[in-house]
Protein backbone atom coordinates (compact mmCIF):
# COMPACT_ATOMS: atom_id res chain seq x y z
CA UNK A 1 0.00 0.00 0.00
CA UNK A 2 1.04 3.65 -0.14
CA UNK A 3 1.64 6.55 2.17
CA UNK A 4 3.52 9.42 2.22
CA UNK A 5 6.00 10.70 4.58
CA UNK A 6 6.87 14.42 5.32
CA UNK A 7 10.25 15.22 7.31
CA UNK A 8 10.90 18.40 8.82
CA UNK A 9 13.81 20.45 10.42
CA UNK A 10 16.89 18.44 11.21
CA UNK A 11 14.65 15.24 10.33
CA UNK A 12 15.22 16.42 6.36
CA UNK A 13 18.25 14.69 5.95
CA UNK A 14 16.62 11.25 6.36
CA UNK A 15 14.79 11.39 3.17
CA UNK A 16 16.34 10.51 -0.27
CA UNK A 17 18.29 13.87 -2.26
CA UNK A 18 15.58 16.13 -4.30
CA UNK A 19 12.71 15.30 -2.15
CA UNK A 20 11.18 18.35 -0.43
CA UNK A 21 8.54 19.83 1.64
CA UNK A 22 5.70 17.49 -0.24
CA UNK A 23 7.79 14.47 1.31
CA UNK A 24 8.00 11.12 -0.76
CA UNK A 25 5.22 8.30 -1.85
CA UNK A 26 6.54 4.96 -0.24
CA UNK A 27 5.22 1.08 -0.83
CA UNK A 28 4.67 -0.45 2.91
CA UNK A 29 3.39 -3.56 4.21
CA UNK A 30 -0.38 -3.75 5.75
CA UNK A 31 0.51 -3.87 9.67
CA UNK A 32 3.20 -0.94 9.35
CA UNK A 33 3.26 0.72 11.75
CA UNK A 34 5.14 4.29 12.70
CA UNK A 35 7.87 2.91 14.30
CA UNK A 36 8.35 1.06 11.46
CA UNK A 37 8.63 4.34 9.43
CA UNK A 38 10.73 5.96 11.88
CA UNK A 39 13.34 2.77 11.31
CA UNK A 40 12.82 2.37 7.75
CA UNK A 41 14.30 6.24 7.80
CA UNK A 42 16.84 5.22 9.98
CA UNK A 43 15.69 8.51 12.34
CA UNK A 44 17.26 8.60 15.64
CA UNK A 45 15.83 6.27 17.77
CA UNK A 46 16.11 8.67 20.92
CA UNK A 47 15.27 11.50 19.59
CA UNK A 48 11.43 12.36 20.34
CA UNK A 49 9.25 12.70 17.50
CA UNK A 50 6.22 14.40 17.03
CA UNK A 51 4.51 12.54 14.23
CA UNK A 52 1.03 13.48 12.76
CA UNK A 53 -1.20 11.12 10.54
CA UNK A 54 -3.49 13.15 8.55
CA UNK A 55 -2.82 16.31 10.59
CA UNK A 56 -3.60 13.98 14.23
CA UNK A 57 -1.12 13.35 16.35
CA UNK A 58 -0.13 9.46 16.69
CA UNK A 59 1.83 7.68 19.12
CA UNK A 60 4.49 5.30 17.67
CA UNK A 61 2.37 2.38 17.56
CA UNK A 62 0.14 3.60 15.10
CA UNK A 63 -1.10 1.07 11.78
CA UNK A 64 -0.73 3.24 9.11
CA UNK A 65 -3.41 2.57 6.21
CA UNK A 66 -3.38 3.28 2.45
CA UNK A 67 -3.41 6.61 0.89
CA UNK A 68 -2.01 8.36 4.75
CA UNK A 69 0.23 11.23 4.97
CA UNK A 70 2.38 11.34 7.69
CA UNK A 71 4.31 14.01 8.95
CA UNK A 72 7.10 13.19 11.64
CA UNK A 73 8.88 16.60 13.40
CA UNK A 74 11.33 16.54 15.66
CA UNK A 75 10.63 18.32 19.30
CA UNK A 76 11.12 21.81 18.45
CA UNK A 77 11.68 24.60 20.86
CA UNK A 78 10.74 28.32 20.40
CA UNK A 79 11.04 31.62 22.38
Amino acid sequence: MKIRVKLFATFQKHLPRGVGLDGVEIDVKEGTTLKDIYHLFKLPEKTPKITLVEGKHQKENYQVTEGETISIFPPIAGG
